[in-house]
C-alpha cells in the first residue's frame, strides 16, 4: 500500500512538472522600440532599423533637455527619412482607400512606359562629372554649323560682287 501511494504521488508530481513546463511563463517586459532608438542614439551607435512608428515615438518621448540641447531629434528624424527612403512597400491614397504597390518601382507601377526618345537620351547620358554634357556638345555643333553657314553666305556674296564688277 505504501509503495502504491508513493508511485501515485510521484506520478502526480511528474504530471504537475510537465504542466508547469507546458504553460507559458510570464515574459520579461521587453523594452519598447522607441526606447531602443533612444538607447542607440545615446550610446553613440548608428540608429538601427526599426518600424517607422518607433522613430516617431522616440522623437515624441525625447526628454526636454535632450530635445533642446542636442541633435537627437535631427538624428532620429534623419534615420526615419532613411528608412522611409528604403521602403519598397508603399501605398497610395485614392478616394480615402489605400492601394498597395508591393515593391514595384515607379516605371512599372502603372506609369507610362518610357518612350524610345527617353531611353535613347538615358543611354547617351554622361555618367561622370569629367565628361562633356550632351546638351553642350549639341549646342557647340549647332553654333559651329551656323558660323560655317554665315561664312559661306559672306563668301558667296563677295563672289557675286566680284562677278558684277567684271561685267559680262
Amino acid at each position: 500500500m505504501r509503495t502504491r501511494s508513493a508511485v501515485i504521488s510521484l506520478f502526480v508530481a511528474f504530471a504537475a512538472g510537465l504542466l508547469l513546463l507546458a504553460l507559458p511563463g510570464t515574459a520579461a517586459a521587453k523594452t519598447p522600440c522607441w526606447k531602443q532608438v533612444l538607447n542607440d542614439w545615446s550610446n553613440g551607435r548608428a540608429i538601427g532599423v526599426y518600424p517607422l512608428h518607433c522613430y516617431r515615438d522616440a522623437i515624441r518621448n525625447l526628454p526636454e533637455d535632450v530635445r533642446d540641447y542636442s541633435g537627437a531629434a535631427d538624428d532620429i528624424q534623419a534615420a526615419l527619412q532613411a528608412q522611409i527612403g528604403k521602403r519598397t512597400n508603399r501605398s497610395i491614397q485614392s478616394n480615402g482607400l489605400p492601394s498597395s504597390r508591393k515593391g514595384k518601382n515607379s516605371d512599372s507601377a502603372g506609369g507610362p512606359p518610357s518612350s524610345a526618345y527617353r531611353s535613347a537620351i538615358d543611354k547617351l547620358g554622361t555618367s561622370n562629372a569629367d565628361s562633356l554634357p550632351i546638351p553642350l556638345l549639341v549646342l557647340a555643333s549647332l553654333g559651329g554649323f551656323l558660323l560655317a553657314l554665315a561664312a559661306a553666305m559672306t563668301t558667296a556674296k563677295r563672289i557675286r560682287g566680284l562677278r558684277a564688277r567684271r561685267g559680262p
